[in-house]
């Protein structure tokens, strides 16, 4: 394995780069919290949808395809079995209580200095907008995103082995999120889907669990809409310390018991035969990528100072609601 122009080749049957990897992370995501931002206010629903599709993932279809990689590799495009398929659904519906309880954790502790801040994504009012948000936020949410982060993000960083490259792309897709309120639940959420893509092999559990993890938040919320009370309040973010130390207590039973089943699930889960060229992880020395340089993380540096600026501007947000 060779450096080139200061890029790291992760595998001699995966042309993507480290540097270019991270490259397209940082273009992606300073693209999503400027023009994805601006689109959104101009049409939420529309610029959801741009969002996803063009900016998250057109990018990374266009550069494997120039890069000359296989997409199914990359992105895993490899069918799953119903089995594989079940028990993905059930780990997602066990881990959400645990997702839930770890951002309201550290909400308990945002909101000691100050009153969170709402949560900016559309709740449904009617059972129009509730379809409407299911298919956005649930499935076109749920795809781009699997393709870009248990597809490509993966992929590029599979050269540091399995547990590590899992643990890199589950932080940056919850820094990719740049909400200091909902960033803990995100990357255990990453953390998970990371390994289902991992065991399964294909994009096809990953996505089906972002999917029905986003479906359970937009069902919740859209119940809560019409309730006004704690549980609404917990879910836009704007319940005070009682009302999310409660939260905390309720979800964390779920999140004991759920963590628990989930754990005995993931343990049924095989990693299937052929996975190594159906888009799994490489077990060959060929996947041990020597040490990278420091220039290959500048990219994911610089997203994460902009993220670090997001995340003080929301407590300074925070501390002066309470003045």
């Amino acid at each position: 394995m060779l450096f080139m122009e200061g890029e790291l080749d992760l595998d001699r049957e995966n042309p993507l780069t480290l540097l270019g990897v991270n490259c397209i992370y940082m273009v992606t995501a300073l693209l999503l919290v400027t023009l994805g931002y601006y689109l959104q206010m101009q049409s939420i629903y529309m610029g959801l949808i741009v969002t996803e599709l063009v900016i998250v993932m057109l990018p990374v279809i266009i550069y494997v395809k120039w890069k000359g990689a296989d997409p199914r590799r990359v992105f895993r495009l490899k069918g799953i079995n119903m089995r594989m398929l079940r028990l993905c659904i059930l780990i997602t519906l066990c881990i959400y209580p645990v997702g839930l309880f770890l951002n309201l954790l550290g909400n308990l502790v945002l909101s000691m200095f100050g009153e969170l801040i709402p949560v900016s994504i559309p709740v449904a009012e009617n059972v129009g907008e509730y379809l409407v948000n299911i298919l956005v936020i649930g499935l076109t949410a749920g795809v781009a995103e699997e393709v870009f982060f248990r597809g490509f993000i993966l992929k590029g960083y599979e050269g540091f082995g399995q547990n590590k490259s899992i643990m890199i792309s589950a932080l940056l897709f919850g820094m990719f999120h740049f909400n200091i309120q909902n960033f803990i639940g995100p990357v255990f959420l990453g953390l998970v889907l990371g390994h289902m893509a991992v065991k399964t092999g294909s994009i096809a559990a990953p996505i089906a669990g972002h999917f029905l993890n986003n479906a359970i938040s937009v069902t919740f919320m859209f119940a809560a809409e019409t309730l006004s009370t704690a549980p609404a309040q917990i879910y836009e973010n704007t319940a005070g310390v009682q009302t999310l130390a409660a939260g905390l207590v309720f979800w964390g039973i779920f999140a004991a018991a759920g963590g628990m089943t989930a754990h005995r699930l993931f343990r049924k889960l095989k990693i299937t035969r052929g996975l190594e060229e159906c888009g799994g992880m490489s077990k060959g020395p060929e996947a041990l990528a020597p040490a990278p340089r420091f220039g290959d993380f500048i990219p994911v540096i610089i997203t994460a100072v902009v993220f670090m600026a997001f995340c003080i501007a929301e407590i300074l947000m925070i501390i002066g609601s309470a003045s």
